[in-house]
């Protein structure tokens, strides 16, 4: 099976939140020419991209077999994933508590709306007996 060299530049790519091929040409020191004719041709310079990518597993490289990036890179990789996922989870949790009190807050305002509803009326029918002379 063909590895699909395209794929694995775009993946290199993301890696480095890279937007646009002409960021990662930059990156790498090559003109943009040089990474078109790569995608066209399903091929790149491992050598070059080692160099200036050197988390890259070599492996992986050169054959596309997983992990893309070296052992300790992944890991590191993975643990700020999984911190990002904590970070999430922790603006979820307060969010949620947020809600919560507003909940609260909200029925609490019903409440006393209702009392209050119920004290306009007892007014109103004051003023009108006040208002027939009784």
């Amino acid at each position: 099976m063909e590895i699909d060299r395209s794929f694995m530049l775009d993946r290199i790519k993301t890696h480095y939140r890279f937007k646009r091929d002409i960021d990662l040409a930059r990156h790498l020191g090559v003109k943009p020419q040089v990474l078109s004719n790569w995608r066209k041709r399903n091929s790149f310079d491992a050598q070059l991209l080692y160099t200036k990518c050197d988390e890259l597993n070599p492996s992986w490289l050169l054959t596309g077999d997983e992990p893309m990036l070296t052992s300790a890179l992944q890991d590191l990789h993975s643990l700020q994933e999984e911190s990002g996922v904590y970070v999430l989870q922790e603006k979820i949790n307060a969010l949620e508590g947020r809600i919560e009190a507003l909940l609260e807050a909200n029925t609490a305002l019903k409440e006393a709306n209702g009392a209050f509803r119920e004290t306009i009326d007892i007014m109103k029918k004051r003023i009108s007996e006040l208002e027939a002379g009784k």
